[in-house]
């Protein structure tokens, strides 16, 4: 009984074990199967995740990145916005004290509540005094002084190096501004439940209870030691101390509505560095996100050359973030903005204005483009490039001294938000559905060529 099988039976239980393994083997059985499909790849983008569990984009901030030439106003204009969300705020609080007024008391001695909450970004490294408060300081994390003189840099390269440090750390900001915009989903002021409390860091509920009857037991031995009560006492008032009460701290913590981003003055440094990709795209897919492009009015009157300039930049950042723009043009208590308009909605008008432009600075016609030369050409040949770029921008007149036109500011600002909903949004959907074909048709060419190689070693 304790023999070892036949040498015949054993060689069909070997041959029997060779044929079971040589089944059919296709591509498709490879390639790991994806059930979630989209969902898989919308969820590492934020906002995508967020339009997939929700679909409702009017909960989402509004992002607006001030860009612009430097001298164009836009540390200003950040605080003017600042300011204007303020104003609205205690405008909306007084008009519901009024309307309450037959209220009782107790209604209306209870906080008046936000209606519009901003949050400020400062991205200068460079300035030493910004007149707007910033809730996230690019000064409080990189020294600029000290960059300079650590790595030896000029101070166009020294912004940059302070842009490409912090841009290194830019993750932790959007989780910083994640949680500030959505306080609820995040269960800000809200119990959370030990598996929240784990993945926190913070102690699970067997910890507190193991905690809390070390308190009950401690009490009881000063008990029976009979204890000063005021060393009780002292303690009690301890313990209350350093419990933090996260009701009352995030009870007036109001979800966001604007996220307002003041960028360098110079403007290359944000424009076309790698950091400012980062942030733009950071910030473009997680919230809705428009370039408010600030324009010197003024500097635009005095030369048409350099309003055309102003719009061939203001093109290449269009081009070049594929984001909503919004067109500022600032300092309309100086020189009033209706010749611009006039210039971006007529490709007559701008014509017209070169022409008067070359003959009454008195030069010929191929330097001022107004006749058949090289440079008359291309200022004619940019000029109706732009005018088709015209139609694609939305455009408002602001003063950052006097406040004038900002709140025209934050109504197209809404309306650009829209524009990025239905182009910025969609297109990133359609490049997600790029990704995703392009990797899962490497998936399957990697499949191929593994059957390929099985099939030759006789494997299949």
């Amino acid at each position: 009984q304790a023999k070892t099988s036949p040498p015949l039976h054993h060689h069909h239980q070997q041959q029997s074990i060779t044929m079971t393994t040589r089944v059919p083997l296709s591509t498709d059985d490879i390639i790991s199967p994806s059930p979630d499909g989209k969902d898989s790849y919308y969820a590492k983008i934020p906002i995508l995740k967020r339009r997939a569990t929700t679909g409702d984009s009017k909960k989402d901030p509004i992002c607006v990145i001030v860009v612009g030439m430097a001298g164009s106003g836009k540390t200003t204009l950040m605080a003017q916005l600042q300011k204007s969300l303020n104003l609205r705020d205690e405008g909306d609080d007084n008009a519901a004290a009024n309307n309450n007024n037959t209220a009782d008391i107790e209604s209306t001695s209870s906080p008046p509540q936000s209606k519009r909450a901003g949050y400020a970004i400062n991205l200068d490294p460079a300035a030493k005094y910004i007149p707007f408060s910033s809730s996230i300081d690019i000064r409080d994390t990189v020294d600029y002084i000290e960059v300079m003189r650590q790595h030896k840099l000029g101070p166009n390269g020294a912004i940059l190096t302070c842009l490409n440090l912090f841009a290194t750390k830019f993750d932790q900001v959007m989780a910083i501004l994640e949680r500030r915009a959505f306080p609820l989903e995040n269960g800000d002021g809200e119990e959370k439940s030990d598996d929240d409390k784990k993945s926190d860091g913070g102690p699970s509920a067997k910890e507190e209870d193991e905690a809390k009857s070390k308190t009950d037991e401690t009490q009881q031995q000063q008990q029976q030691c009979h204890v000063d009560d005021n060393n009780t006492k002292a303690a009690d008032d301890a313990d209350d101390t350093t419990t933090p009460n996260t009701t009352t701290t995030t009870s007036n913590t109001s979800p966001l509505d604007y996220i307002l981003i003041d960028t360098p003055g110079q403007i290359e440094a944000f424009t076309w560095s790698a950091s400012g990709t980062i942030v733009t795209s950071a910030l473009a897919t997680t919230f809705p996100t428009v370039l408010a492009f600030v324009v010197d009015t003024p500097r635009c009157a005095a030369s048409v050359h350099t309003f055309m300039s102003n719009m061939l930049y203001a093109c290449s950042m269009l081009y070049r973030a594929k984001l909503p723009m919004v067109i500022v043009l600032n300092k309309i208590d100086i020189v009033g903005c209706e010749f611009v308009k006039e210039w971006m909605e007529d490709y007559d008008s701008f014509q017209e204005a070169l022409d008067d432009a070359s003959s009454a600075n008195g030069y010929s016609d191929e330097m001022a483009g107004g006749g058949s030369g090289y440079y008359a050409s291309l200022t004619r040949s940019l000029s109706l490039v732009l005018d088709e770029f015209y139609n694609h921008l939305h455009k408002v007149g602001v003063s950052a001294a006097t406040g004038e036109g900002v709140e025209e500011f934050w109504t197209v600002v809404e309306q650009a938000a829209e524009d990025y909903e239905e182009g910025y949004l969609v297109d990133l959907k359609n490049r997600v559905e790029e990704q995703r074909m392009k990797e899962r048709a490497m998936q399957r060419v990697g499949a191929r060529k593994l059957v390929r190689d099985l099939q030759e070693d006789g494997q299949l």
